[in-house]
């Protein structure tokens, strides 16, 4: 390996420093530390920012509902358990069946159990603004609780009596094997009688977080929306600072996530617009977030109804897509143009194949290790092949320098043709590392963002989508971290192994430096990402040693470069008739 490609393993170390330290996960959104200053056509979402008020001076025709007593219904599927209260018609509770946190404990994912998740808000004609969690609705549904499996169904729903002639509707219904929740809503005579016609349905409070690290979790909760064909990210980052974002048009969906597990309110009509606000409490690095769908009331028919589904459950890549609603977008998996096809559409692909099979994913991992270097198995080879040429020509190259050591055009021009001869790119042996680069970017958004990793072990490593950490030092060292992973430390030494064994263009003190430094940047940055990504490179690299040791085995004399250097031996040839 010569200078240059000295210099280009460098840089592609570099390039992994800044994406992986700088440049992941984060989509910064833009801060807005004003209001907004474009009207809002008098619509309820205006008024967002101002904390509602219940009592009966502030509901106007809404006060007699505003005392009542409450009463919990509670349905469970094969998946969940859901806890609806009249209080609202709202959720209080999602209790995941399949998925536990950090501590492998059930949570409850809504983070405002006392007063619920799920509301209609609107702005009355006469300037109350209306948030349903404030009312008691009436239940039609008598069951307290009800289990359901398979393909059975069934319906909760609540009524609200503003007025003889005024009412809301809210029905729910569940289906046995799914996440899936149908969510439908029917206004009767308020024809007009709200401000711009329109009211909002939303999710408020954000999700519980569900990890033993919260600033990490943290990285991955925001709120999003897919309107107008493009992702719309809200992303509260920053402690001490609100965020909001309002748009107008017909959106797919708005949602919520946390790091593994996502709430979203999918329409089944037209909407008006969507509205996401959200805002980090720093003590906690919790992300409070509040995403909702502008929705028109019909001002000439005395009745609107409006249909939604709800998915509340895991960020599961198969099981959102299949939703058919793009609700995967809300994924984070990098670059559109170049990490996300990785991601969707090799990565995932081949893990779910290979889990109909296999059922440890670190098994799957090496297995998935294995076929990418099969693939670039006959690049690889000749990109080594080429690097062992480069070897063989150095103290010929050597000679040319010393020749033409004052004239660097010629000694470019004889260098250009020597390669040329000789079949090789003096930049060969690090294509192989570079085509990989965006593989490995995407396999480390897979593993950090989607949950099929998640809880399942390998040998000492309990969760592959965390650090396979065994010591907890109990403090940080700068660019290491507070552990000891095992995985990052087996890689490092397999990277220094395969440096020792391929051959190199040079010999001098940098490319020393070079064979210590880069496995020892590796393991500082692989230190603290998740164990299936660095189970993953220390296969490749395993089987890259073993490829090694066979071209070193195989290649022959043969294989070597027959060129005419114009060197030494010119000389000599020149010099025998004097003799």
């Amino acid at each position: 390996m010569d200078r240059n490609s000295v210099t280009g393993l460098a840089l592609i170390a570099m390039i992994m420093i800044v994406w992986l330290q700088f440049m992941s996960p984060e989509k910064k959104p833009q801060l807005q530390t004003e209001p907004v200053k474009k009207e809002l056509k008098s619509s309820a979402a205006a008024t967002l920012g101002v904390p509602a008020l219940p009592g009966t001076d502030n509901l106007g025709i809404f006060a007699p509902a505003s005392a009542g007593a409450e009463q919990l219904q509670t349905v469970e599927n094969d998946l969940f358990k859901v806890t609806l209260s009249s209080k609202g018609a709202t959720i209080k509770s999602v209790m995941l069946k399949k998925h536990l946190d950090g501590h492998l404990k059930q949570f409850n994912l809504v983070s405002t159990p006392d007063k619920g998740a799920l509301s209609l808000l609107f702005l009355s004609n006469d300037g109350k603004k209306i948030d349903t969690r404030d009312l008691y609705f009436r239940s039609v549904s008598l069951d307290t609780l009800k289990t359901l499996s398979g393909t059975d169904r069934y319906v909760i729903r609540y009524m609200l009596d503003v007025t003889p002639e005024k009412a809301i509707a809210i029905t729910y219904g569940f289906t046995g094997n799914s996440y899936r929740i149908d969510y439908d809503v029917k206004l009767t005579g308020f024809k007009n009688a709200l401000v711009g016609n329109e009211y909002q349905v939303q999710w408020d409070g954000g999700l519980v977080y569900s990890e033993k690290n919260r600033e990490d979790e943290s990285h991955n909760a925001l709120a999003g929306s897919y309107l107008g064909g493009s992702f719309v990210k809200l992303d509260a980052s920053k402690d001490k600072e609100n965020y909001r974002e309002e748009q107008s048009g017909l959106a797919k969906w708005v949602a919520l996530r946390n790091k593994y597990f996502v709430a979203a309110i999918i329409p089944r009509g037209a909407t008006e617009g969507i509205f996401l606000e959200g805002h980090k409490t720093a003590a906690t690095h919790f992300e409070d977030y509040l995403a909702a769908l502008k929705m028109s009331v019909s001002s000439t028919q005395p009745e609107s109804s409006n249909s939604y589904s709800l998915y509340i459950g895991p960020l599961d890549y198969n099981t959102v897509k299949s939703l058919g609603v793009d609700l995967e977008k809300i994924m984070d998996f990098g670059w559109d143009w170049l990490t996300r096809p990785f991601a969707e559409y090799i990565i995932l692909p081949a893990f779910t194949w290979m889990n109909k099979f296999v059922s440890n994913y670190g098994l799957i991992i090496i297995i998935f290790a294995l076929l990418i270097k099969l693939v670039t198995y006959p690049l690889s080879m000749a990109s080594t092949k080429s690097m062992k040429k480069m070897s063989a020509l150095q103290p010929a190259l050597k000679e040319l320098q010393e020749k033409y050591k004052d004239n660097p055009a010629k000694l470019q021009s004889e260098l250009g043709r020597i390669y040329k001869e000789a079949g090789v790119n003096p930049l060969g042996g690090c294509l192989p590392v570079v085509l990989q680069m965006p593989l490995l970017f995407a396999m480390f958004y897979v593993f950090r963002s989607s949950i099929e990793l998640r809880h399942h072990g390998f040998l000492w490593a309990k969760d592959l989508s965390v650090p396979d950490s065994i010591l907890d030092f109990g403090f940080a060292i700068p660019m290491y971290g507070d552990h000891i992973a095992v995985f990052p430390i087996l890689m490092a030494i397999t990277v220094f192994v395969q440096q020792k064994i391929t051959p190199t263009a040079q010999s001098n003190e940098q490319m020393k430096i070079m064979m210590y430094m880069f496995p020892a940047m590796m393991l500082l940055f692989f230190n603290n990402l998740p164990a299936g990504l660095g189970l993953y490179y220390l296969m490749f690299n395993i089987f890259s040693v073993a490829q090694q040791f066979y071209i070193n085995a195989t290649t022959t004399a043969e294989d070597m470069p027959k060129v005419n250097l114009g060197t030494s031996s010119s000389k000599k040839k020149k010099a025998g008739p004097k003799k």
